[in-house]
């Protein structure tokens, strides 16, 4: 047991049932079919992505078009096309190593919030009578809905700029 979590029932403070799991656990509702709650109560971001795929396919995308510029300056007699793909190719290149860096950042974020996340969680129970969060010692007022209750965690973690729109929008509310 953590701290802020309670082995036994605990009554909701939204309808006074018992019927929830505290927020690691709330991975299936009450009839054992699965909801959304994995995505919705996270409490930090999934990877974002493979960087060394992106790095390979930005680095082939360059490649062809550097060589699509080269092939249509031969095959049309207009040499400015070569320079047309030089371009593009460096263009692309500097694309693929901003995104490769902002995955790189991003997942740094995440993997530096995680404690600070896990301290925010820790004792938040899901009710899947009231589909809200509420948390054993008050962190938060009442029972919050799951998009407010990750802008809350992620927010505190250090990466609310990567919530979705749903999350954003329930913590201007």
């Amino acid at each position: 047991m953590t701290y802020g979590e309670t082995s036994g029932p605990v009554g909701c403070p939204g309808c006074r049932t018992w019927e929830n799991l505290p927020v690691a656990e709330a991975r299936v509702d009450e009839r054992g079919r699965r909801e959304r709650l994995p995505t919705r109560l996270a409490i930090a971001p999934a990877p974002g992505g493979d960087r060394f795929t992106h790095a390979v396919e930005g680095v082939l995308i360059a490649v062809v078009a550097g060589a699509a510029g080269a092939y249509y300056a031969e095959e049309r007699d207009l040499p400015w096309l070569t320079a047309v793909g030089a371009v593009a190719a460096v263009l692309i290149l500097a694309a693929t190593f901003a995104i490769v860096r902002g995955e790189t950042r991003d997942e740094r974020r995440v993997r530096d919030g995680r404690p600070r996340a896990d301290a925010l969680s820790a004792g938040a129970r899901y009710c899947f009578r009231c589909r809200g969060v509420f948390h054993l010692e008050a962190h938060w007022p009442g029972v919050l809905t799951p998009e407010q209750f990750r802008h809350h965690v992620w927010t505190g973690a250090g990466y609310g700029d990567q919530l979705d729109g749903a999350a954003k929008r329930a913590g201007a509310s």
